[in-house]
């Protein structure tokens, strides 16, 4: 009439709580009056054996088991797809910290000059002649700059 999953539920319910009611009565002649910090702790244990066993019995980890993994794999993705970005957003915190390098300052990259007019965190945005020179964080951080303003200015976060 009952599966075997439910007799074995209703044998591991009525197990784990004779041993607590056991564990109760040994920590009570035990400990007497500290007994009750020692008996929540004991109890989150067995709590914690009691819902793993229950999870085996109804085969939960299986489920759990194929979702951590799906998620593993979507991080992996979404990971890989977001290199180029975080190179970019570290070379813009380095950017961001050298003095000589301002929103103001002249430089010269590859052979173009301008004023930096906007920098954000992934491009860095100059001024040139009659147009405007985006220039992603990444290639302004690994290629030669000239800063022509050479007075360094005090940074404002």
């Amino acid at each position: 009439m009952f599966s075997a999953q439910v007799v074995e539920t209703l044998v591991a319910s009525a197990v784990f709580g004779l041993v607590v009611l056991f564990v109760r009565y040994v920590l009570r002649a035990k400990f007497r009056q500290e007994h009750r910090k020692v008996l929540y702790f004991v109890l989150v244990l067995l709590g914690v054996v009691y819902v793993g066993y229950l999870g085996y019995i109804w085969r939960l980890f299986e489920f759990v088991v194929g979702v951590f993994a799906t998620a593993g794999a979507l991080g992996l993705l979404f990971a890989l797809a977001l290199v180029p970005y975080v190179n970019d957003v570290f070379a813009s915190i380095s950017i961001a910290l050298d003095p000589y390098i301002n929103i103001g300052s002249e430089v010269e990259i590859e052979g173009k000059r301008g004023k930096i007019i906007a920098m954000s965190l992934t491009r860095t945005i100059i001024s040139g002649d009659e147009c405007l020179i985006v220039v992603p964080n990444k290639r302004f951080r690994d290629t030669v700059v000239v800063v022509y303003s050479t007075k360094p200015r005090e940074k404002v976060f």
